[in-house]
């Protein structure tokens, strides 16, 4: 039996309290370890689940006692992981509770959970679909920038600098010219959300649907049922209709992963930032590159700038801001759109709820459409990129709060949503 090396404790122990729940500065902050060092770890084990973290020693690690809760956190999240299968290892391997067991064995969790505590929990956490219920097994009906400012896709990518300090990097994408608008901040609240895309429309313009993922921030917090947060208020007051990405799948977001990418490579990795200011500072100089040389491959030989040259875009006028309340926003009339894979109990979930849709469309997406002036839902199924979109569903949607009317000064060409998204 291989002898269990002190670094590799180390390395099993920081996996396991991140799997936990655990925050990241905590856990190398106790360990006696950079944040470069744990980033490391963290990005091997994501990117390969069965790593040993070690020169190929396999020895078991006992480690402390933890408490339910945190056991519980770290099914769910090596559940996930296995399930993403984003490494040979993981692509054709089993991701039921039997594997989930085997690794909190190999990671030393402890108390170790019977294989049925595991299933039981991620049935809590809706996780016992069949293998390949994540996958592409059926169409996914891509929303189409057809124009430049039709769609933004925006996203949060969090960095840490030497010495513990968290960046949140808000990356914002127009998906038709490939147009950038990049902010940072300390936090990644939905207040800080919001100012990110005030700055965006400022500078970009304003979007006529807005795509985002199901982080906290964006679509007002996972606890609360039929909660209309103050991103989606923000967007739906300045006539601009949110879409929200299926759970869990991020390739959905492909072209602001893509961007991602390209950041971290170009900008991120090429110096060592000493804190926010200095990320603050040294921003503007990548995106200058980014709008002006940068030939993004779909544009293929433009850059952002030069699909761009020409258009007449309505950017967000500091008269106009001056409409936006500073406090709280009220619900503004328009729609909201959710795209979900019908999963194995024939429910879709949004905003806190559950909605059946019958075991017909199992393993189908389907888009959810929230009509906030006439409080109805819809729910539509697009069987290929040749086929209309068909209604399946109509339900009434009521909200507490008084609707208001879109200002006249936010009035956009909606018809074109309506023409490209019936609802």
């Amino acid at each position: 039996m291989d002898t269990i090396t002190t670094e590799q404790a180390l390395r099993l122990e920081a996996i396991r309290r991140r799997v936990q729940g655990e925050r990241r500065r905590d856990i190398y902050r106790d360990l006696g370890r950079s944040p470069r060092w744990f980033d490391k770890w963290w990005a091997e084990y994501r990117h390969n689940p069965h790593s040993d973290l070690t020169d190929h020693s396999r020895a078991p690690h006992t480690l402390p006692h933890k408490t339910a809760e945190p056991v519980e956190q770290a099914v769910v999240s090596i559940r996930q992981t296995l399930e993403a299968a984003n490494t040979p290892d993981t692509k054709y391997g089993l991701i039921g509770a039997p594997s989930v067991r085997g690794q909190l064995e190999r990671l030393g969790i402890q108390p170790l959970p019977s294989a049925a505590t595991i299933q039981r929990i991620m049935a809590r956490h809706d996780q016992t679909h069949p293998v390949g219920a994540g996958s592409d097994s059926a169409y996914y009906p891509w929303p189409v920038a057809w124009a430049v400012n039709a769609i933004h896709a925006t996203d949060i990518i969090t960095r840490y600098v030497y010495g513990g300090e968290e960046i949140d990097n808000f990356h914002t994408l127009d998906l038709y010219s490939q147009a950038a608008h990049l902010t940072q901040h300390a936090d990644k609240s939905s207040a800080t959300t919001c100012a990110h895309l005030l700055k965006t429309w400022a500078n970009l313009g304003l979007p006529l649907m807005q795509q985002f993922d199901n982080e906290a921030a964006f679509c007002g917090g996972h606890t609360h049922p039929r909660v209309i947060g103050r991103v989606v208020r923000l967007c739906l007051g300045c006539g601009i209709e949110p879409i929200f990405t299926p759970f869990y799948e991020a390739k959905r977001n492909y072209q602001i992963e893509t961007f991602h990418s390209l950041w971290d490579a170009a900008f991120w990795s090429r110096e060592e930032f000493s804190g926010l200011a200095h990320v603050q500072r040294e921003a503007p100089t990548f995106a200058r590159w980014y709008d002006t040389v940068y030939q993004p491959p779909a544009l293929q030989g433009q850059t952002p700038a030069d699909r761009r040259r020409g258009v007449r875009v309505m950017r967000l006028t500091a008269e106009q801001r001056q409409l936006i309340p500073s406090e709280r926003l009220p619900i503004t009339a328009g729609r909201i759109h959710f795209m979900r894979k019908v999963d194995h109990t024939g429910h879709i979930e949004f905003l806190n709820e559950r909605w059946p849709l019958g075991s017909k469309w199992l393993g189908e997406y389907v888009r959810a459409t929230i009509d906030t002036t006439r409080q109805t839902l819809t729910v539509w199924h697009q069987a290929d990129a040749q086929t209309n979109w068909h209604l399946l569903k109509t339900r009434q949607y009521r909200l507490k709060e008084t609707v208001h009317a879109v200002r006249p000064q936010f009035r956009r060409n909606s018809a074109r949503c309506r023409d490209y998204w019936p609802g």
